[in-house]
């Protein structure tokens, strides 16, 4: 019984990843016009994604996070703080 239960909630929570986030992330970018210049297409390309899946605690199963580059790299830069932080308090 407490198995059974424990499955349907891991069902649960992996249906709760919101769509839009993976969907916007799997999306390619509409093919280029004949009459379009090549230069307009550079512009309008969409910024590079970083994904990665993090353990989530009391679950079997990872949760996928991305990012792009600029707040990957603001994103380590304040655990990078935030660790510095603690370490100094001791």
């Amino acid at each position: 019984m407490l198995f059974s239960a424990l499955i349907v909630a891991a069902a649960i929570l992996a249906d709760t990843t919101p769509a839009a986030a993976t969907a916007a992330t799997t999306a390619t970018p509409p093919a280029a016009t004949a009459d379009a210049p090549a230069a307009k297409v550079e512009k309008t390309a969409k910024p590079k994604m970083i994904c990665h899946s993090e353990a989530v605690i009391g679950s079997l199963f990872p949760k996928k996070t991305c990012y792009t580059e600029d707040q990957a790299k603001q994103r380590q830069q304040d655990e990078r703080q935030n660790l510095e932080a603690i370490q100094n308090k001791h």
